[in-house]
């Protein structure tokens, strides 16, 4: 039998945070723990106060964790706020082995090459999205793996943010014990929570408000 992989995320918010255990064992998820508690030195996504952030995020975790009854050392988090912005961009590269088949490998190239983009100093990037793929001029490709070609294209969606935030943050995190595996913007993990394929596919406005959000003058 396959041994259990533990996966553990941290959704930290402006009124909450969250932690989520799993247990993955043979394609199947299962959820172990859970827990909720009060947001105390976020706002607006981003570390105002790191003594209580830490005290925030570690309360949720160690309800997760007794619930679970496992001790967690690495978690995935999420990130949000208004240093987020996203850009588009286009990569191109030449397939390894020109006539034969495109391989993963010639995907993950051509996704970097999207990346190099110009960003200010300040900021870092967190998700790099492909939108299409064109193999010698044809577009409108989800999936080139397998396909022949000698020319291999990606438009992206480039998701980043600042990486003081990012740190400061992380910092949080690190300060409980936990190392964080991979930050993940919070709008993107909804997304994949509620949307499904066809959603998506139709094109579909998930709204995300967030309980950090400025209220309006009366």
């Amino acid at each position: 039998m396959a041994r259990e992989k533990i996966i553990t995320a941290i959704d930290v918010g402006s009124t909450k945070i969250s932690t989520i255990v799993a247990a993955l064992s043979d394609s199947k998820i299962s959820v172990i723990g859970v827990s909720r508690v009060p947001s105390l030195g976020i706002s607006k996504g981003n570390v105002i106060d790191i003594d209580d952030a830490v005290e925030s995020i570690s309360n949720s975790l160690e309800r997760a964790e007794r619930m679970a009854g496992i001790s967690v050392s690495s978690a995935l988090v999420t990130v949000s706020g208004s240093h987020i912005d996203t850009k588009n961009s286009h990569g191109v590269v030449a397939v390894s082995h020109q006539g034969a088949e495109i391989t993963p490998d010639d995907v993950a190239r051509v996704t970097d090459a999207a990346q190099a983009v110009t960003l200010p100093s300040t900021q870092e990037i967190i998700h790099v999205i492909p939108r299409d793929f064109v193999v010698d001029s044809q577009d409108g490709i989800r999936d080139p793996v397998g396909m022949s070609g000698i020319r291999l294209e990606v438009e992206t969606n480039i998701i980043h943010g600042s990486s003081t935030a990012m740190r400061n943050l992380a910092k949080c995190v690190g300060q409980v014990g936990v190392e964080v595996s991979d930050l993940v913007y919070t709008a993107l993990a909804s997304s994949e929570a509620v949307l499904t394929d066809t959603e998506k596919e139709l094109g579909t406005i998930l709204l995300d408000i967030g309980g950090g959000r400025k209220r309006p003058k009366r």
